[in-house]
């Protein structure tokens, strides 16, 4: 046996009886009555007890759980879907030929997600990504807006409530 293999197997043999001796513990009670524990065998004395310990109750570690996720159509549905702007029950005067619609979602409008206007109920151009909207040549008289969210397979995962705005024109019944 070659002497780095000598010096490894009894630095091998020190730590394994090393350990062996940690693993001792010992109970002395004094003169008071206090107990005491420790790994060093007492000296002298007479009421120390040699404990032998169970063995130590260990678990693997487990691995954590991810947090539960909400249902897919949850995560994809949106809080809010508003028409800020035109404001429920406005009036659109004579002469103003254009309304811009604006929405507001939150949160804000996910990729591949689109806006489909309703305008009396009826689609108003194709659903698009964006959340502003003109219409124009509106005639006179009460009309109804809504917003959509709708997915790329235009199924739809939010809305918005239905306003309803007005519109004057002149009439040419009351032209003079």
């Amino acid at each position: 046996m070659s002497l780095q293999k000598s010096k490894t197997a009894i630095a091998l043999l020190a730590l394994m009886l090393s350990l062996t001796v940690a693993a001792q513990v010992y109970r002395t009670v004094d003169e008071k009555g206090n107990v005491k524990y420790t790994d060093q065998p007492p000296a002298n004395d007479a009421s120390a007890e040699e404990l032998t310990l169970p063995s130590i109750n260990t678990q693997p570690a487990v691995a954590p759980k991810k947090p539960a996720r909400n249902s897919q159509k949850e995560e994809l549905s949106y809080k809010q879907v508003v028409i800020l702007s035109p404001a429920q029950d406005s009036t659109i005067p004579p002469g103003q030929l254009e309304v811009v619609v604006q929405v507001y979602l939150e949160p804000a409008l996910r990729s591949g997600h689109r806006i489909q206007l309703l305008h009396n109920g009826q689609p108003h151009g194709p659903a698009v990504p964006a959340t502003s909207f003109v219409i124009d040549s509106l005639i006179r008289g009460e009309h109804t807006l809504q917003a959509q969210v709708v997915d790329g397979s235009d199924n739809q995962i939010g809305q918005s409530d239905i306003i309803t705005i007005h519109v004057k024109r002149h009439s040419i019944l009351h032209n003079p």
